[in-house]
């Protein structure tokens, strides 16, 4: 036996010497799945398998990264091809999107969620619908819903309640991206289902290059990845799949938990191996978590037991208000301190954004630093979009997009008229406008009196596409001298107070570019702009920070602390005063449980008696009917109230207790 097969229980052995067939691990929480993924890997390339033929899927960069070191720390290779389903999918577009009868090429631009809220807005402009109150966020979260469900715009009326007004917005905005040789997030996928199905001979090649696909977090995945999951499984059935039912929580982006029956349906003679012991939390806490999904109809039956030891009973604690109950969770923190426990062993669980607030203003009055994970993450800032924007236009001559942000970031001398002039000329010649300013005979091509500004930017257009795209390092430092950016922000010192902060932050991409130059010393400029557009949240925190952590209970999942702290779980807040079916309180039954098995040793949960309202009002509130489904044995009740029998302890009790003014209601709700 092989010595990295001694250290495994007899349920993750039977996974990872798994060879041939479909393969369902469904992995508890904690129970040590990803290792399970790396271990089977390494086992395979032991065997004999090529790498190269091993095709590895998560959601993250940092999954995919941690996966590639461990498997070539075992086996001394790794696979080429591990990473995120969009990256793999960006990957193979790169490599054969011209097969597809589409329009666009393998140059296309990734367009993050400012630039397709842009577009949506032009589309709305387009069509004449401003006065019609239309909000471009929730439009572009309705196209991207039906794009994951595999409806095309001209089946959206009857699929959606919204409409033909949507519709025509979805067709518009898809043709959008088609002129500007561009794609979003969802088309990464969806184009290489497209591929997959419509050029057969191109499957069959794929079939025999990956001999073994594996997908984690399979729960995760929405209809679009299913479709790709299917495709990509080629004659020999080797598809390993590693996820959790009971940690389901992403439906709102189209994830379908679900979707493991499919495959147990499409694969009936998978074998089903079920991880059920724990390495991260107390006995208690899973005694609490399993009894709480236990409430969960659909659902693959599994129990989670550890050998940690039972550990500290977990602390539900009602505050007065939401201000009590952040000032607690900071005395706590602070108590935590002082017994040497550093802050980047704790972390607060909350389930909206707008939960942090309280807690941001406690900790800075008490000097606790914090960091909030999905804050505004670095290539978001207005500066390094800017500078993007340069890189993007030089890649990809049709993204207007790109072009309307440089010539608004700073004084250029061409305004939105001149611009619709430039667009409407390139469109007559039947080029990109990029390509249109960069001619010697701009000049006498354009239609009006061009001015010496409008001649100096095609100038300037000019030299921006001489630049070389490699090597990367090289090329942005061009770019970046080139766009005139530094110097505009040194002019604003006395204007911009982050001026100085932005300088500091376009130099800081200049030397992300020269270390992705580093490591991958034959990429080229639009490899940089895929791996920069396709980074997560969850990839910019840093988890050795000597800081406090904040996050929704939706950006904790895969994470763990020592020390977890989950607030506000109250009716309407968890579940969600938006989740009233079944299925829904489901999922927000899901979550709460996501956020109990980060915990490794100490679980306080708060919720709030009285929170106020957006308007000044102060509003009642109950404790989670959650909280009453946690076995009292794991329980350890504080009231800060100072009441003989809290609501909780009612609640849980099961007996009738006055309705108090302004509560949550089926039929209204205090926020």
């Amino acid at each position: 036996m092989a010595e990295y097969l001694k250290n495994l229980t007899e349920s993750q052995r039977q996974a990872v010497t798994h060879v041939d067939g479909p393969l369902l691990v469904v992995a508890g929480a904690g129970s040590g799945k990803t290792r399970v993924v790396t271990f089977r890997i390494a086992h395979l390339i032991s065997r004999g398998v090529w790498p190269g033929q091993i095709l590895a899927m998560t959601f993250t960069n940092k999954a995919a990264g941690e996966m590639q070191e461990r498997v070539r720390a075992l086996a001394g290779d790794a696979p080429r091809w591990v990473g995120t389903f969009h990256s793999a999918c960006a990957r193979f577009l790169r490599q054969d999107l011209d097969k597809l009868p589409d329009g666009r090429t393998s140059q296309f631009t990734i367009y993050d969620q400012d630039d397709q809220t842009a577009i949506v807005k032009h589309c709305i402009k387009t069509l004449k619908l401003e006065e019609r109150g239309i909000e471009p966020r929730p439009t572009l979260a309705l196209i991207s819903n039906a794009k994951n469900s595999r409806i095309s715009p001209g089946a959206f009326r009857v699929w959606s309640r919204e409409g033909e007004t949507v519709q025509a917005i979805y067709q518009l905005y898809e043709d959008t991206l088609r002129q500007m040789n561009a794609v979003d997030f969802d088309d990464l996928l969806i184009l290489t289902v497209r591929l997959l199905e419509e050029v057969p001979h191109l499957r069959d090649i794929y079939h025999s290059r990956f001999r073994y696909v594996l997908i984690d977090e399979y729960q995760d995945t929405n209809t679009v990845q299913y479709d790709l999951l299917k495709l990509l499984t080629g004659p020999t059935r080797n598809v390993h799949l590693t996820g959790d039912p009971d940690q389901s929580i992403y439906s709102w982006r189209g994830a379908d938990f679900r979707n493991i029956n499919r495959f147990l349906n499409d694969f009936p003679d998978a074998l089903l191996v079920r991880l059920e012991q724990n390495y991260r939390s107390t006995q208690t806490v899973l005694t609490a978590a399993n009894e709480l999904i236990r409430h969960n109809s659909e659902r693959i039956d599994k129990e989670l037991f550890t050998d940690n030891g039972a550990g500290v009973p977990i602390r539900v604690v009602r505050a007065p208000s939401e201000r009590e109950e952040a000032a607690w969770v900071a005395e706590r923190v602070v108590t935590l301190r002082l017994q040497g426990i550093g802050l980047s062993d704790m972390a607060v669980f909350y389930r909206t954004n707008a939960q942090s607030r309280a807690f941001e203003e406690v900790l800075m009055r008490v000097g606790i630093p914090y960091q909030i994970l999905g804050g505004i993450r670095f290539y978001e800032r207005k500066e390094v979009k800017d500078l993007l924007a340069h890189l993007k236009l030089l890649v990809n001559p049709r993204d207007i997009i790109s072009l309307e942000r440089i010539v608004e970031c700073r004084p250029t001398g061409v305004g939105q008229k001149t611009l619709a002039d430039l667009i409407a000329l390139a469109n007559r010649r039947n080029e990109p406008v990029f390509t249109v300013l960069q001619r010697p005979d701009f000049v006498e091509q354009y239609d009006g009196r061009v001015s010496a500004k409008l001649a100096a930017f095609a100038g300037w257009c000019r030299e921006l596409g001489q630049v070389p795209l490699t090597p990367v390092g090289e090329c942005v430092r061009a770019i970046l001298i080139h766009s005139g950016l530094l110097e505009y922000y040194r002019g604003r010192a006395d204007k911009d107070p982050l001026a100085e902060d932005r300088i500091e932050n376009l130099k800081a991409f200049a030397v992300r570019a020269a270390e992705f130059e580093e490591a991958h010393p034959d990429a080229s400029l639009p490899e940089l702009l895929q791996d920069v557009a396709l980074v997560a949240d969850v990839d910019n925190w840093d988890r050795s920070a000597e800081t406090l952590s904040l996050m929704t209970l939706h950006s904790a999942k895969g994470l763990e602390f020592p020390y977890v702290f989950i607030v506000g779980v109250e009716e309407g807040l968890l579940p969600h005063q938006n989740s009233r079916e079944p299925a829904q309180v489901e999922e927000e039954r899901r979550l709460f449980y996501v956020g109990i098995t980060r915990t490794e040793q100490e679980l306080c949960v708060l919720h709030a008696a009285e929170r106020r309202g957006w308007r000044g009002e102060v509003n009642r509130c109950r404790p989670s009917h959650f909280l009453a489904e946690l076995p009292p044995e794991t329980v350890e009740e504080t009231d800060l109230c100072f009441s003989q029998t809290s609501e909780y302890d009612t609640y849980r009790r099961g007996q009738p207790r006055r309705r108090q003014r302004g509560e949550w209601t089926e039929d209204g709700d205090p926020w």
